[in-house]
């Protein structure tokens, strides 16, 4: 069935309270007009009655006389079973009126005659929604998408209606179904493929990162993301995230990444501030590296028991917003193993915080925190854990690496730590399942 104008969206729940009549606004001499009842005709004019009838209660409606369009088109409803769409304009402005109950119910009368129309499942799950109702607007919405499967505005409510419960993860998937069942033109590959990964479709979101990447041969995002998506027969696991990759993300990423990080309860720097009070005293007599500083979410942390707190990031963003928080005494600009490489400094203590998880091979990184660590100085760092010692490390969908337990105590070793906490936690959550993690306190040999 055709959409008439009263089934178009507004702001709050997709409807237009005021459907739309033929012809220019009309003028004062023409609302006495309008407003006079129309006498009944013999029954061969029947139809032409109510439809003359029907249009004076909307145009009723429009001069804002809301109560004698209703009383109107309900009568009109009630003589025209047949008519749907009528009913579903009166329930429309019922809603928009906020007699959501009355609303509701001839949504309900409409159903009952045609429960195959997706937009009456839609429009009675707006109306039970703002009732209160949760679980009959769920069904409702539901509904719909069950008779419209590519229905945006039903997943979309849906959504919404998630969102007001807080359960976020609910929420995120309904929008992801309602982002990849129609696609629009400002739809980029990034957060089709993000949507697609949401809802466990890796296969789907490894097609979208292919084409990507093919149209776009030198961007190393979808390169990246299509190895995480692909998996290892697929495409290969690179050991570690190009520095354009990191660079890219990032940067972009910089102005809402610790609002973002607080979304997915990061325990990072509380682990870190709870593992430095245990060990050591805060007497600001370390040299400190924050290696993959970031914003500088750890300095708070670090900067009690420095001397001196140096941090080195890629991303000129992130090092931005670092930099404001007037903690460091230096800033650096660097891929972290380059810098490590390059520096001339020792260090009493490094940090390495959520940084590991764009590395997959670690032996390289580990012999450099070795060279720059003073003998008896300090390593911390935290990783995400694979569920499995069989393998070193790999490279999950999310685009992030994780490590075997059995793997870090050897590269620790080999670079010659002594490991003295190894530690299993929480890392983050991620769409409200906790990501496995570990951190680690070790001692330069």
């Amino acid at each position: 069935m055709a959409q008439n104008d009263s089934t178009q969206a507004n702001d709050n729940h997709h409807l237009d309270p005021s459907p739309g009549i033929a012809g220019s606004p009309l003028d004062r001499d023409a609302q006495d007009d309008v407003a006079t009842p129309i006498p009944h005709p013999d029954e061969s004019d029947e139809s032409a009655f109510w439809e003359g009838q029907h249009h004076l209660g909307v145009a009723l409606h429009h001069l804002g006389q809301h109560e004698r369009a209703i009383e109107i088109l309900r009568v009109c409803v009630a003589q025209n079973e047949g008519r749907i769409d009528w009913a579903n304009q009166l329930g429309n402005i019922l809603h928009g009126q906020g007699r959501f109950d009355e609303a509701a119910a001839v949504f309900n009368q409409a159903i009952e005659k045609a429960p195959h129309i997706a937009q009456l499942w839609i429009n009675l799950g707006a109306a039970l929604d703002r009732l209160g109702d949760f679980t009959g607007a769920e069904k409702a919405y539901q509904g719909a998408i069950a008779l419209q499967p590519l229905s945006q505005d039903a997943y979309q409510l849906l959504s919404a209606l998630y969102a007001g419960r807080n359960m976020e993860l609910e929420a995120v998937r309904a929008y992801c179904a309602g982002y990849v069942v129609a696609p629009r033109e400002t739809t980029t590959p990034y957060l089709l493929g993000k949507a697609f990964y949401v809802l466990g479709r890796l296969e789907e979101a490894a097609e979208v990162y292919r084409a990507w990447k093919e149209a776009e041969p030198d961007n190393p995002v979808p390169a990246h993301l299509f190895a995480a998506c692909s998996g290892e027969e697929a495409a290969g696991v690179p050991d570690r995230c190009s520095e354009d990759y990191v660079n890219v993300t990032f940067d972009e990423y910089a102005g809402h990444f610790e609002s973002k990080l607080g979304h997915l309860d990061y325990c990072g720097p509380a682990w870190l501030e709870r593992l430095m009070a245990f060990h050591f005293e805060a007497r600001g007599c370390f040299d400190v590296l924050d290696a993959g500083c970031g914003t500088g979410l750890c300095a708070p942390v670090l900067r009690p028991y420095a001397q001196s707190l140096t941090g080195v990031d890629l991303s000129g963003s992130m090092l931005d917003i670092a930099r404001g928080r007037g903690l460091y005494d230096a800033l650096h600009k660097f891929e972290i193993g380059a810098f490590l490489r390059d520096d001339r400094a020792s260090y009493d203590l490094i940090a390495c915080m959520d940084t590991l998880i764009y590395f997959g091979a670690l032996k390289d990184i580990f012999d450099q925190f070795a060279a720059r660590v003073k003998p008896g100085g300090w390593l911390v760092f935290t990783s995400e854990r694979c569920a499995s010692n069989n393998r070193s490390f790999q490279l999950n969908p999310s685009g992030r690496y994780s490590h075997s337990v059995s793997y870090l105590r050897e590269v620790m070793e080999a670079a010659g730590f002594d490991c003295l906490v190894l530690e299993h936690e929480t890392l983050r959550t991620e769409m409200q399942r906790p990501v496995p993690g570990v951190m680690a306190l070790a001692r330069r040999l």
